[in-house]
């Protein structure tokens, strides 16, 4: 397809699919925040985790039957435009083989998946209908987002998200076995919604391409230690610091997690509208727009981060009262841990373009390992501080994650495409501002060598930088010399 089958994406159809986004976005998890007080009482603790148990799986072995063939939807829009319908079912024919092949060996063995998984084998055939139906599902909304149907997506992930929550909400409240009105309740209408879909997108796409197979698992294969690595990353703090530290000092983690996540869900909205807008803009080589747009998207994003702080005494204060008062100390880093995703995931955004997917997943797993061993060294070191040094460690994760992506985008020679001084000014100012208060406090006495390593991340970030950062400054210090000449 030729450059000038893509149209120019308006920067007004992105800013008003990011508002509808945000905004849906904290709607919906709204409806899984406000459901929670509700399922604490009607199930027991046992039931209340044999869920998170299920789930946690049915994410797990999603990603490794759907191959996060969705992933590539945005990208081979700029190749396939015309071919979209076929594109799409081709992945998912693929995927769906894989997962009847996957399920039949858990038919052959399914005494010892249920004791691997601590799951009652009864649910496998409700689990794997759910692993044929959400790829479907996932797919069709993907496409929405590639071609800005925001409002289509919208509803689509609206009732999908309602009838979950409120099916799982009456299932419970009706049934003796509360468990399996929660897992049926939650994942019925994936199944029934998501196999409508998946008949839908085999209408349309009518014919099946093995073109297709080879660029889609070119692109998303790699990306699945990236996933899982993603996972490993953000639920490793809790794992180590319950079996290092006690339950307790999860719970103070816990509550601080729960309130980081409202920056997660504005960085995640954001970045739904601005990614499907970055791949066109790099297709049509529009890197002077990139640069301008990209750091209005930056300060945007700031803006909401700075307000969200404002309340985070608030915040801690609702989710968990004053009880766990002492998880306001955590949420610095793990805001800040948050601006390093916001602006890792740019970068990020330029290699799935690259199709450079290997690269990406390299990353994430160096991170998630460097995370892993940090919080195995230091949480000992102070337990009584265990949920704090937790935040830092993934702090140090995310910006490891940060300075790996940026090398990366340097060795491709596409670092230019954002302005490289600039993000190092937000990065340095945002870091700075936010930890400045705890750092003296808590690293330099509880973990002095950890401080110095953080810093030393930050110091080889200031090294890369360097020559960008002075090139910029000698023009600045050019154009102003003109205009005063001018005058």
């Amino acid at each position: 397809m030729s450059d000038q089958d893509i149209k120019k994406p308006e920067a007004g159809v992105v800013a008003e699919a990011g508002v509808w986004y945000t905004i849906c976005n904290f709607l919906f998890r709204g409806m899984a925040f406000i459901s929670t007080p509700f399922f604490a009482r009607l199930m027991s603790k046992e039931e209340l985790g044999a869920f998170g148990n299920f789930a946690s799986w049915a994410t797990i072995l999603l990603v490794l039957t759907s191959f996060e063939f969705s992933q590539s939807v945005i990208r081979s829009k700029l190749e396939h435009k015309d071919d979209m319908d076929s594109y799409i079912w081709s992945c998912l024919s693929l995927s769906t083989l894989w997962t009847l092949l996957v399920f039949g060996v858990f038919m052959l063995l399914p005494d010892f998946f249920s004791a691997l998984m601590k799951i009652d084998k009864s649910y496998f055939p409700l689990m794997f209908f759910y692993l044929l139906a959400a790829p479907a599902f996932t797919m069709l909304t993907t496409r929405h987002r590639a071609f800005y149907r925001y409002k289509s997506f919208v509803l689509l992930t609206g009732i999908m998200t309602a009838l979950g929550t409120l099916f799982a909400l009456l299932l419970v409240f009706l049934l003796p076995d509360k468990l399996s009105g929660r897992i049926y309740g939650f994942y019925s209408p994936y199944v029934v919604l998501g196999l409508g879909v998946f008949i839908y997108l085999a209408i349309k796409g009518k014919r099946i391409q093995t073109a297709y197979w080879k660029y889609a698992t070119a692109i998303c294969l790699p990306l699945i230690p990236h996933v899982l690595s993603l996972y490993l990353l953000s639920s490793s703090d809790i794992i180590i610091i319950t079996r290092l530290c006690g339950e307790s000092f999860t719970a103070v983690y816990s509550i601080a997690y729960s309130a980081y996540h409202i920056v997660t869900i504005l960085f995640d909205s954001m970045n739904k509208a601005f990614a499907p807008w970055l791949l066109d803009s790099l297709h049509l080589e529009n890197y002077g727009e990139i640069r301008k747009r990209s750091k209005l998207y930056i300060l945007v994003f700031l803006g909401m981060v700075l307000a969200v702080l404002l309340l985070v005494p608030e915040i801690i204060l609702i989710l968990g009262g004053k009880t766990y008062e002492k998880a306001v100390w955590c949420m610095p880093p793990l805001i800040v841990s948050c601006v390093f995703q916001f602006i890792y995931t740019m970068y990020v955004n330029i290699e799935i373009y690259k199709k450079r997917t290997v690269w990406i997943s390299l990353a994430t797993i160096l991170a998630t390992g460097a995370n892993i061993i940090l919080n195995l060294i230091l949480i000992p070191l102070n337990p009584e501080e265990s949920y704090i040094t937790a935040a830092y460690t993934t702090l140090a994760g995310y910006m490891l994650l940060f300075v790996l992506h940026y090398i990366i985008v340097r060795k491709m020679k596409m670092h230019r495409v954002y302005d490289s001084a600039f993000i190092a000014m937000v990065l340095g100012a945002s870091s700075k501002f936010l930890l400045k208060p705890l750092w003296n406090a808590f690293f330099f006495t509880a973990c002095p060598c950890f401080g110095i390593c953080c810093w030393g991340v930050i110091g080889r970030a200031s090294c890369i930088w360097g020559s960008e950062i002075e090139i910029s400054s000698k023009e600045f210090c050019l154009r102003r010399n003109k205009s005063r000449r001018r005058i």
